[in-house]
């Protein structure tokens, strides 16, 4: 029977997860080493990109994903790899994500275990978005990154990729297989590695970035899964929590951006006040006060929710701005572009453009 994890319950908040735009470094913590493989001098290069080399030495140190973009563009540039983020989180999974993998393994079933890591990654990572959708017939685990001004991002993507379909072959078992993964990044001209890697037909240049599988899938027991052991998981998640410097109106924000991203591709309505009471198990009156005490409320959180997933949509995946309107709840592109114009000052179509130099 796995036992209780207990060492260091405060750890992520202790070392600054707060911060935004974080992860812990458990990721590409073999970062460094791929840089020593490929001939480069690894503490140079690092410092070079304004990071301290000690940063590698302990999963759970925190660190930037435009630094993690920096020092990917640069390997990539320096051996001519264009795929340094896949070589890197290759031999990554559950352990990645530290105390989240850890409860995710002990789930009783797929889908509640990618459940579980969804709405508790904000402990791991704060500056991406992870989501799950599926329907009677597919399952679709994805990744956006919502941070603004990061560099290497088809990078992090790859990386995050092969993380999260390492994940599902050891929740699912080691015959378990995808159905097709999809790629926002342009085609490498060597796709090998990513073959030998995903082992499943490839789709590059998608619309967003995801792992697709069986919808039956979801219900498969997951391998290590242990009822006590997940409920101790669970508890020990409920402490970070409370310790990891989060305020309940921010935690309502995150729930409302995995809630909003898992519709993506294929729409749905906004989540409303009595979704987000009943995950909390609290009635709308106590919702509406916990918010007000810290001095916001749900429409404010759903409106900043949708305009960060805007955003992350627009500038990390293909979908059209009619899709983008879809997923985020509204009725059509009308009333979308009236809201983004109000947020930002210009359309969703010339705010994209911006983004990508055009």
């Amino acid at each position: 029977m796995a036992t209780r994890d207990t060492t260091h319950p405060c750890r992520l908040a202790a070392l600054g997860l707060a911060t935004e735009g974080a992860v812990r470094v458990a990721p590409v913590i073999n970062l460094p080493r791929f840089m020593t493989a490929q001939g480069l001098d690894a503490d140079a290069v690092i410092r070079a990109q304004g990071c301290d080399p000690s940063l590698f030495t302990d999963p759970d140190n925190i660190i930037a994903f435009s630094a993690i973009g920096r020092l990917l563009a640069r390997v990539a540039e320096c051996t001519g790899c264009a795929y340094p983020g896949l070589e890197v989180a290759r031999q990554r999974g559950l352990d990645a994500s530290g105390p989240v993998g850890r409860a995710a393994r002990l789930a009783p079933d797929v889908g509640t275990a990618l459940r579980t890591f969804i709405l508790s990654a904000h402990l791991h990572d704060r500056g991406a978005v992870p989501y799950l959708w599926a329907d009677e017939h597919k399952a679709m685990f994805g990744y956006t990154l919502c941070c603004p001004d990061v560099i290497g991002t088809d990078h992090i993507h790859d990386g995050a990729l092969a993380i999260a379909y390492n994940m599902l072959r050891e929740l699912a078992g080691p015959r378990w297989q995808a159905t097709e993964v999809r790629l926002f990044r342009a085609a490498p001209a060597d796709k090998t590695p990513f073959r030998k890697h995903f082992r499943a037909p490839l789709r590059f240049g998608a619309e967003q970035t995801a792992i697709v599988f069986l919808a039956a899938d979801l219900a498969r027991p997951c391998v290590d899964a242990d009822a006590q052991a997940y409920a101790r998981a669970m508890s020990d998640l409920e402490t970070l929590n409370a310790t990891s410097g989060i305020g309940f109106a921010e935690q309502v924000h995150r729930v409302l951006q995995r809630l909003l991203l898992t519709g993506v591709s294929v729409g749905g309505t906004a989540p409303d006040r009595a979704t987000v009471c009943a995950l909390y198990a609290l009635n709308p009156r106590t919702l509406n006060r916990r918010l007000r005490d810290e001095g916001t409320t749900f429409a404010a959180l759903l409106a900043q929710a949708r305009y960060d997933i805007a955003r992350a949509l627009l500038r990390e995946t293909r979908l059209t701005v009619q899709d983008i309107a879809c997923t985020l709840g509204y009725a059509g592109t009308g009333p979308f572009t009236l809201a983004f114009r109000h947020w930002s000052g210009m359309t969703a179509a010339t705010w994209r453009a911006r983004q990508r130099g055009n």
